[in-house]
């Protein structure tokens, strides 16, 4: 995808009552998203050019427990739950999810090694929703 059409989809988006907006092109997939009910219009391009490996057979994915905004760190400025490549525990917390204002745990069910975060912080997910896969 070119700059200039990546610059029309995100002068459409913000001129759009739409939240979110995804276009996939072969193995490139572009995401752009704003925030609802704010005063501005913030929108934030993401493109994935990489096709996706199959997931290996012993990859476990921690997933979703309910709908709502995911947070990958404790708070703004500060450092992440966790890396790609990092070690965790089961029972350790990976990411927040927040739902009407309220803060819940992502806690991985089995120990293991971070081997790719699948979405971004800030988006929204759904419940059952992959968030990591872990090796």
């Amino acid at each position: 995808m070119d700059s200039a059409r990546i610059k029309g989809l995100m002068d459409l988006l913000a001129e759009s009552d739409l939240l979110e907006l995804s276009l996939t092109e072969g193995d490139s997939t572009l995401r752009l998203f704003k925030q609802a009910g704010q005063g501005t219009t913030s929108v934030a391009p993401t493109v994935v050019a990489a096709p996706k490996a199959a997931p290996a057979a012993s990859a476990v994915e921690v997933k979703a427990s309910l709908y709502g905004v995911l947070h990958l760190t404790p708070a703004v400025g500060e450092p992440p739950f966790v890396t790609v490549g990092q070690s965790i525990e089961a029972g350790q917390t990976v990411a927040v999810i927040e739902a009407m204002k309220m803060f819940h745990p992502v806690k991985a069910k089995v120990a293991g090694q971070v081997v790719e975060i699948l979405v971004e912080a800030g988006v929204e997910v759904d419940a059952g929703q992959s968030l990591f896969r872990l090796g």
